[in-house]
């Protein structure tokens, strides 16, 4: 199968994240330029901490609760401020992911552009490796073609000096991170340090890690512009002085990109062009596909490379952003130049074509230029937020430098659009409620809008409860959701939570709870025999809810569980032991035996 072949060697984004059987996900670290917080709420479900879940399940509040609550604390996604898309429903859950959320703000006003997975997957006898996903995609539902290598090694005692790339990305992004983040993304880098190799398949045989806009990294450690005899590039974004360095090759010079893109320079550069097909663009499904990825194949005195990741052929790209490049040498005589082309440009079914001809050129857009540039100017003048109490509900005060643009800013809370206001140096928003209170915003320009995190000081600790507390209101609800948590099948528990619910609206007497607690009876006693250790599951949720809420019922029947598995703790303790003690009596008379042998 042809490795470019774009209708048979399909990846699936989230089988690339799932752990192999046995492990489960320890840490993991995402970085993507723009973000979708409805695709990030897939990831738990790709990392193995959730089962698959279709459009039916993840409507159910009570499953992106669960999918936040096991992610939490082993997942920190990172991408560019202003890189985040606003849902298209806003749920106070969003909220939840704060502390996996952070937002990169280049102090040169350019762009955090990487498309990375580092995750670190551990089974129960300690074993662990490191799976590594150089990609071209962002963390959003965008249908453009693009390209990933997935590679993985185990963590030994000896430190790579090969890996220090790796190590030197996280270190960067765990700056903008908070404390406990930063000490989980410092240890996982370590780890990385200590893989003795990562897997490379045929046909290649080494690999070198490139980050660029990052201390110590830049263009000239790619060598992508060194002396070449032939180049194939792939890239959506162009800028005329990188693609005429580029180009310097006296053999073969072929690029794909997209039309847009396409100018007389860039047709005078190259012997052949190839553009996306105007079917993927302009169809009557209205589904738009067009290339996104970037990779460069490059034939020169010291061997054949590939090069790919979120690098265009650019000078943002190579000059200004942080991106990643992973390089990948091919073995001596395995792939040359015709087969590389004939495998990304094949006869059948090919989703490019070739243009002779710079298309006319479309005028910018000076509206959306304004926008973005507007965007920009607020995400960089925004300082920081505070909240105040005031009585029963809560202020929030956004300080902001003073704004140099002529369009007009908004913003308001994410939980609370309808306090849309104009960004002023000091932007008050009253009123608002526990649960709404957000370190995520929404920025308005000309009826665009994105989502922004802003440190927001002073945000109380219950905040978290409160929310919780908005989802799981009543004991019905309680009783259900704590079935859901233990359950097998989501989706079977799903179905289980709405059948409870439409018998609760049937039967307001408190004896209808009777059903519900009789199961979610059930679900604990196997809890407790299978993996007891889940039932501190059930314990952080109660210690986020009221009493009332919780029922007096529940606490006692959770507390005879709670002594049970502390029990049967202390039983397997003891059969260990004494299982140790007689197999070590048994081992030192064998011992004995052979030594009157001898």
């Amino acid at each position: 199968m042809a490795m470019f072949d774009t209708a048979h060697n399909r990846l699936s984004y989230g089988e690339l994240l799932q752990p192999e059987l046995g492990y489960k996900l320890d840490f993991a670290v995402g970085l993507t330029y723009s973000l979708d917080l409805e695709a990030l709420l897939g990831v738990p479900v790709s990392l193995g901490l959730l089962d698959e879940a279709d459009s039916e399940l993840m409507r159910s509040p009570f499953y992106l609760l669960e999918a936040i609550r096991k992610s939490s604390d082993s997942l920190a996604i990172f991408c560019n401020a202003g890189g985040i898309a606003l849902p298209q429903k806003i749920q106070s859950i969003y909220s939840l992911l704060e502390n996996s959320v952070f937002e990169i703000k280049l102090s040169n006003r350019q762009n955090f552009h990487p498309k990375l997975w580092f995750i670190k997957y551990t089974n129960d006898d300690g074993h662990s490796y490191i799976r590594l996903l150089v990609l071209s995609r962002n963390l959003t539902f965008d249908n453009s073609i693009d390209q990933c290598v997935a590679m993985q090694g185990e963590i030994t005692r000896t430190k790579r000096n090969k890996n220090k790339p790796l190590a030197d990305m996280l270190t960067f992004v765990g700056g903008y991170a908070d404390k406990t983040k930063k000490q989980k993304i410092a240890k996982l880098a370590d780890d990385i340090l200590h893989v003795k190799a990562f897997d490379i398949e045929h046909p290649f045989e080494d690999y070198e890690f490139l980050p660029l806009g990052i201390s110590g990294y830049d263009k000239e450690k790619t060598k992508l512009f060194n002396s070449k005899y032939d180049i194939f590039v792939v890239s959506p974004f162009l800028s005329d002085n990188v693609i005429n360095e580029l180009s310097k090759c006296p053999y073969n010079k072929v690029l794909v990109t997209r039309k847009a893109s396409v100018s007389p320079s860039v047709i005078n550069s190259f012997n052949s062009v190839y553009i996306t097909k105007d079917i993927l663009n302009d169809n009557e499904f209205g589904v738009k596909q067009d290339i996104h990825a970037k990779l460069y194949f490059t034939i020169t005195n010291e061997g054949n490379f590939l090069y790919i990741g979120s690098a265009n052929a650019s000078h943002n790209a190579f000059h200004k952003n942080v991106e990643f490049l992973l390089k990948l040498k091919y073995k001596p005589n395995c792939v040359g130049f015709k087969t590389f082309f004939s495998d990304f440009i094949h006869d059948e079914n090919c989703p490019y074509e070739k243009i002779e001809a710079a298309p006319e050129k479309i005028p910018a857009d000076a509206v959306q230029d304004a926008i973005d540039k507007a965007f920009k100017e607020a995400i960089y003048a925004l300082k920081g937020a505070k909240v105040v109490v005031s009585g029963d509900s809560y202020d929030i005060q956004v300080d902001s430098k003073e704004l140099k643009t002529e369009e007009a800013v908004k913003i308001a809370p994410l939980q609370r659009q309808d306090l849309l206001q104009s960004l002023l140096p000091q932007t008050l928003f009253k009123g608002m409620l526990l649960r709404e209170l957000s370190e995520f915003y929404i920025l308005w320009v000309q009826g665009q809008k994105i989502v922004i995190k802003i440190e927001t000081k002073g945000i109380p600790t219950e905040r978290d409860n409160a929310i919780y507390k908005s989802i799981i209101n009543t004991e019905t609800k309680f009783l259900s959701y704590v079935s859901f948590m233990l359950s097998e099948d989501y989706a079977a528990g799903v179905l289980e939570e709405s059948e409870y619910l439409r018998l609760m609206q049937s039967d307001e007497n408190e004896s209808a709870n009777a059903p519900f607690f009789a199961a979610v009876y059930e679900k604990m006693l196997k809890v407790v025999h299978q993996n007891p250790a889940r039932l501190k599951e059930v314990a952080d949720v109660i210690k986020r809810l009221d009493k009332d809420i919780v029922g007096n019922e529940f606490l006692e029947m959770y507390k005879q569980f709670e002594l049970a598995a502390r029990r049967l703790k202390n039983d397997t303790k003891g059969f260990s032991k004494g299982y140790r003690q007689s197999d070590t009596s048994s081992v030192s008379r064998r011992s004995k035996q052979n030594t009157a042998c001898r």
